[in-house]
């Protein structure tokens, strides 16, 4: 089955200034998951809007793969952003139409 999450930043870090070297780190953190987590083939498509950091619109997405909804759950769960705090996440069921390949 293919999920989708959208996550979107914690209104405290949509300042610049309220960004530590912690939260840099979990940042990381979170694009080292993902990433791994596409190398493995669970993850198909990673991107974000290209809005300024204080925008309400400014998302990011992860369409992934997993068993059953409590395995995408988890995914979600685990993401380092996540578990800090510096993003909120949803998850949907999704399904991909079109792909170029690419």
């Amino acid at each position: 089955m293919q999920f989708i999450y959208i996550l979107q930043l914690e209104p405290k870090f949509t300042k610049q200034e309220n960004w530590t070297d912690d939260t840099n780190r979990i940042f990381g953190e979170h694009f080292n998951y993902l990433k791994n987590l596409f190398e493995k083939g669970v993850v198909k498509f990673v991107g974000k809007t290209e809005y300024d950091m204080d925008h309400p619109d400014n998302q990011g997405i992860s369409i992934f793969e997993a068993e059953n909804e409590a395995e995408a759950n988890k995914i979600m769960q685990n993401d380092p952003c996540v578990i800090n705090g510096v993003m909120t996440a949803v998850m949907h069921p999704f399904k991909i139409v079109f792909n170029s390949g690419n």
